[in-house]
């Protein structure tokens, strides 16, 4: 808004001692160039009416500028998506050669296990051969004979970390015995639910089971 100013003019027609009207005359509102100051409306428009050309004025510029300012990210981001879309096809055709390249190594490596274990009870099963090959042998020597076989497969069973179970005089365990019959614990002069007989031996690698040892149980 304008200063007013106080400007003395002469009265004519007043008599003495009575007060002189005062004429206020309004500054002209200062301007910047062809844009008003905050606050101040244009020239020789009402204030109205020069808020609303110089809110046309703004929303014009914006308006000129939006499509070129929303063009250029959705065209960054648009090229961004297809190198991530890239990557992750060439990621997941890595990821599935590498899973069958995994699945032949581990065929090749448990068929050669396999190959390792034949050729190692190839050895017994020549024992056996020459063993029912041989003429004229007496019981003594066969039973030699396939004590030297029993044997020699003990050893290639203990090679491959194998261990029988033999729990004759222990108490029954589920986890490693199964129980084929029962007898009383007084025939038996043990106490109940203790291995008095293995019916058929049981072997196991380490913590895991191979195959449970079949015994009678004192009950």
């Amino acid at each position: 808004m304008g200063t007013r100013v106080k400007i003395p003019v002469r009265t004519v027609g007043y008599s003495t001692g009575t007060s002189k009207p005062e004429v206020t005359e309004a500054v002209p509102p200062v301007t910047d160039g062809d844009e008003p100051l905050p606050g101040i409306p244009l020239p020789g428009v009402s204030g109205t009416a020069g808020e609303a050309q110089l809110r046309d004025r703004q929303v014009t510029g914006q308006s000129e500028a939006e499509p070129e300012a929303i063009a250029q990210p959705e065209a960054e981001t648009q090229e961004t998506l297809e190198v991530w879309r890239e990557r992750a096809i060439r990621l997941q055709a890595e990821m599935e050669n590498f899973r069958k390249r995994q699945q032949r190594l581990a065929d090749e490596r448990i068929a050669s296990e396999r190959e390792k274990l034949l050729r190692a009870f190839l050895e017994i099963a020549d024992d056996l051969e020459r063993a029912l090959n041989t003429d004229g042998a007496d019981v003594q020597a066969i039973r030699e004979g396939v004590k030297l076989t029993y044997q020699a497969m003990q050893h290639l069973i203990a090679r491959e970390g194998a261990e029988p179970i033999r729990p004759v005089g222990e108490p029954f365990d589920p986890a490693w015995h199964e129980a084929v019959a029962s007898v009383p614990h007084a025939q038996a002069q043990v106490e109940p639910d203790t291995v008095v007989e293995v019916v058929q031996t049981g072997y196991r690698i380490g913590e895991r089971l191979l195959r449970p040892a079949r015994v009678i149980v004192a009950l």
